[in-house]
């Protein structure tokens, strides 16, 4: 596209487009254009004037993007949408209601009524489809209320109501839509544009049509469009859309990178793994909007009773009307309802909250589980992976027999290299920095989960695996190594033994470092509101009393299995704890699913986050005390809606019986009292949306 530089100063540039005057060209489409460009902190664009502002961080490669990005724009010039927007029609409706009102003194007084009506039929209409489905909610209380206005012939009070109604309805509809578009660019997945190599040469093409396979380039400024591999080049990538990372991260060949970030300096090749619907941002923007369907037990419980009140109201509003004989006070009391605000403001408190725990790295699947981390008094910890590094390292390996050193460790690692285990990826390393080649010489190979593998070497059977396998499964005699392993367990270490033919061949000693912030966050949990913190693991006692004493942890259960596990979560649950079970491993996944809330960590196991109510995308232990203190807020801030919305509309019902108050009077109140709850229902949403600005006046994290 053409266009000229028509003013600039450091970090602000304004640019003159030449655009055509019909189609109209969409203003929030210009816009969004540029929205992708790193550095980039505000635009604004003007149909009036062709004139396009642009406020970025003053840096020159900031600059040419911007610039590139307006050159590139002429072929595919967004257009106005000929199809309005649902919000875009209930603003036209509230405008033509709205001009009519204020014109209503210059009608002629005969056709008044007729205006009034025939403004009234939407709102009639919804009332009567209402009754006819038996469903006695608020569109039927709307529909009564207008009904009692006409029959009174007060049709002034017939427009008013109307008018005030058709503007509950956009201004809600603007709420919510406001919350779509913070969460949009919290995780803005899609450019318009990606470049792709194809048959050697650089091609711009529509982000929507990037397949899986395709080598993407993405240069300085640019937003990755796809999740993929790096194949070549080195950049600096902004991932604070995913991550809530404040600085940038470099990439390298074999990195893994992922739409919605940026590219802040350096440009890659990235073969693209997932597009579209696929990428990780869009999974987590789908994962978020489909959560509000599994409702917290506080929201249920608000609807219920909200809409349990609306025969209530009728009937309070019927007794006004046989006491007083005043039909304006029975109208005023019909238009006051709990559920319409309810319902509309505790969703977008829930997404708000569920949206504000993404951007710290959290993913909460549900409103529900939002609600039961809030509450959960009993917290269980999986040892490995969970409150160590889940990169373990063999230290030591003692033969016993006959066998050697050598020989126990490649042909532990043999079995294990097919299994991608932690501690089977330790031991296959460990093989592999002393130089020890492994040739396939054993049978097919069996896991046993949570405890070990079992094969054929040479006709022999041969086990890998945990005490408990070995010994009492396996009925091998392992007493011998009792004094090593002893050793071994007083450091911590835990222990992998290795079985042929039905004696023992050799140990090996697993250190897993804990985690940095482990004794950190174990102190903190008492303060967060968790009278119960248990340790669970697989290993022995004497590791396991070790380990429990490093952490500061008194409740510790050893050798616990799967089994086990589900177990010791359900008597905490009989014993009338909610509990939330964290943990990273197959062996998890039962209990994860049994707890009130389970959480798993970010490099688990497929099937344990599948299992899990919570994941930790990309976080540290701490993200789990973050999670707790948005859902115990987010939590509060439902229910001080809930009570805003109870005291505002009783103190407009009591004012309306007392006549006080006109039905005009009512119907103000109570739109009014449920955009504010809804608007104050979006506070965490915002929160998380400028938690991810560093500068004054930057909206979005480009």
């Amino acid at each position: 596209m053409r266009f000229r530089i028509e003013h600039e100063l450091p970090g602000r540039l304004r640019l003159r487009l030449q655009l055509p005057r019909y189609p109209e060209v969409d203003e929030a489409a210009v816009e969004a254009h540029f929205h992708d460009i790193a550095g980039l902190y505000k635009v604004s664009f003007s149909r009036r004037t062709a004139g396009v502002l642009l406020r970025f961080d003053g840096r020159p490669a900031t600059r040419a993007a911007l610039l590139r990005c307006a050159e590139g724009m002429g072929p595919h010039l967004p257009l106005r949408p000929a199809e309005r927007s649902e919000l875009e029609k209930k603003r036209r409706i509230v405008m033509r209601a709205g001009t009519l009102f204020l014109l209503r003194p210059f009608i002629p007084i005969p056709l008044r009524p007729l205006l009034a009506v025939y403004g009234a039929l939407p709102v009639l209409r919804r009332g009567f489809n209402a009754v006819a489905a038996r469903r006695f909610n608020v569109d039927v209380l709307d529909g009564a209320a207008v009904t009692a206005a006409i029959a009174t012939r007060d049709f002034l009070t017939v427009s008013t109501i109307t008018l005030l109604l058709k503007l509950g309805e956009y201004l809600e509809e603007w709420t919510t839509g406001q919350s779509r578009k913070l969460l949009a660019e919290m995780f803005h997945t899609e450019e318009e544009f990606a470049w792709v190599l194809r048959n050697g040469a650089e091609e711009r093409i529509p982000a929507s049509e990037v397949v899986c396979g395709d080598t993407v380039v993405v240069r300085t400024g640019g937003l990755i469009p796809v999740d993929g591999k790096v194949l070549q080049g080195n950049a600096l990538v902004n991932q604070s859309s995913m991550t809530g990372e404040p600085l940038a991260v470099a990439k390298r060949p074999g990195i893994s990178v992922y739409a919605g970030t940026a590219v802040e300096e350096g440009e890659l090749q990235i073969l693209a793994e997932k597009v579209g619907a696929q990428t990780r941002a869009a999974r987590v923007i789908h994962i978020i909007e489909e959560a509000e369907r599994l409702k917290s037990p506080t929201q249920s419980r608000g609807e219920r009773l909200a809409d349990r009140v609306v025969p209530f109201t009728f009937g309070l509003s019927g007794f006004t009307y046989l006491a007083t004989g005043d039909a304006r006070r029975a109208a005023s009391v019909l238009l006051v309802d709990y559920s319409c605000a309810i319902k509309l403001a505790t969703p977008l408190a829930i997404v708000s909250s569920l949206a504000q725990a993404a951007q710290r790295r959290v993913l909460i699947k549900g409103g529900r589980y939002l609600e039961a981390l809030a509450e959960a008094d009993a917290i269980i910890l999986d040892k490995t992976g969970t409150l160590t590094e889940a990169l373990p390292e063999v230290v030591e390996v003692l033969p016993f027999g006959n066998y050697t050193r050598d020989f126990i460790l490649r042909q532990a690692a043999c079995v294990e290299e097919h299994f991608l285990h932690p501690v089977a990826h330790a031991v296959v390393q460990k093989a592999a920095a002393e130089g020890l080649s492994h040739a396939e010489e054993h049978a097919a190979v069996e896991y046993v989960v949570a405890h070990g593998i079992v094969s054929r070497l040479h006709g022999e059977r041969i086990l890998v695996g945990s005490r408990h396998f070995v010994h009492e499964d396996e009925k091998v005699d392992v007493t011998t190594a009792d004094e090593q392993v002893r050793a071994f367990t007083e450091k911590g270490y835990s222990i992998l033994y290795v079985a042929i033919g039905g004696k023992l061949a050799g140990i090996i000693a697993i250190h897993d470092p804990l985690r940095g912030e482990a004794t950190e966050f174990i102190r903190a949990l008492p303060g967060a509101g968790f009278k119960r913190v248990i340790l669970l693991t697989g290993d022995n006692e004497a590791t396991a009393a070790t380990v429990a004493k490093s952490l500061g942890i008194s409740e510790y259960y050893a050798r616990a299995f799967p089994d086990r596990k589900v177990e010791i979560v359900t008597q905490l649950q009989q014993q009338g704890f909610k509990v939330a079970m964290v943990g990273d491993g197959i062996n998890d996944s039962p209990a994860l699913a049994q707890a009130d809330v389970g959480i798993s960590m970010r490099h688990g196991a497929d099937i344990a986050k599948e299992a899990a109510d919570v994941v930790l995308m990309e976080g540290t232990l701490h993200d789990i005390l973050a999670a707790r203190a948005i859902a115990r807020s987010g939590l509060e801030l439902i229910r001080r809606n809930y009570r805003t919305i109870v005291g505002v509309n009783t103190a407009a019902i009591l004012l309306a019986i007392t006549g006080l108050t006109p039905p005009l009077f009512s119907a103000m109140l109570h739109n009014a009292s449920t955009v504010g709850v809804a608007f104050n229902a979006l506070q965490p949403l915002r929160r998380a949306r400028a938690a991810q600005t560093p500068g004054p006046e930057r909206s979005t994290p480009r």
